[in-house]
């Protein structure tokens, strides 16, 4: 098989998992909307596997940091469904090992030559975080360091997202700030929900964040990788 048909090849498979990836994610935001919870439990630990293998078979570079990502962010997905506080607890320290993983292969591809630029972009979200956890300070309880921790690693990466894609606003760095957003609104829809609106429909909106937000992270990986090629 020449290289052509090989490529072809490639990007039809990545297509098909591709489309199996967000087909089940959102047959899994209407089991989330009408709370069927045992259709949570099967398919949302599916998509993360879906997104390794995607990346496995397309990725000529196949960074071992990036799917030891994908895995931790899984366990935590598992344990996020359970609404116990130790669950939560579990879940939360497996996103920490994801969010740092993600944060150290930001750094590698690019890394940083001046803390300055990077700063000023993570300035928004420690402003919108600080207000958010003035709010909920008292609410939080126990949970407050937890929820500390969260949102510097998030305000860390945003502030590497903004910073990258105005010193380069390519494709790559598109995509690694609209992870760094959603995740940070996610964050916001996360703690207006269990402290302030109960709504429904924000359990659903959130999951759908969440896909794009994975995939943005899939794209940068990707695009990075080719343009080093």
């Amino acid at each position: 098989m020449n290289e052509l048909s090989l490529s072809i090849k490639l990007k039809l498979e990545e297509k098909a998992f591709l489309i199996l990836f967000f087909g089940i994610g959102i047959v899994e935001i209407f089991a989330e909307f009408f709370s069927e919870t045992i259709m949570v439990y099967f398919l949302k630990p599916l998509l993360m596997p879906i997104l390794a293998v995607t990346y496995w078979r397309v990725s000529k570079e196949r960074n071992k940091y990036f799917l030891m990502a994908l895995f931790f962010v899984l366990l935590a997905n598992i344990f996020f469904i359970s609404k116990e506080y130790i669950s939560i607890v579990i879940a939360s320290s497996f996103f920490f090992i994801y969010r740092g993983l993600v944060i150290y292969i930001v750094l590698c591809k690019d890394p940083v030559k001046n803390y300055l630029p990077v700063f000023l972009g993570s300035l928004p979200f420690l402003t919108a975080f600080g207000y958010l956890t003035y709010l909920t300070e008292d609410e939080l309880g126990s949970g407050f360091y937890i929820f500390l921790f969260q949102i510097f690693f998030l305000s860390f990466l945003g502030g590497l997202a903004v910073s990258n894609y105005i010193m380069n606003d390519s494709r790559k760095n598109f995509w690694l700030l609209l992870n760094a957003v959603l995740f940070a609104v996610i964050q916001f829809i996360i703690v207006l929900k269990n402290f302030y609106l109960s709504i429904q429909l924000f359990q659903p909106v959130s999951m759908l964040m969440y896909l794009f937000a994975q995939y943005g992270l899939y794209r940068y990986m990707i695009i990075s990788e080719t343009e080093k090629k």
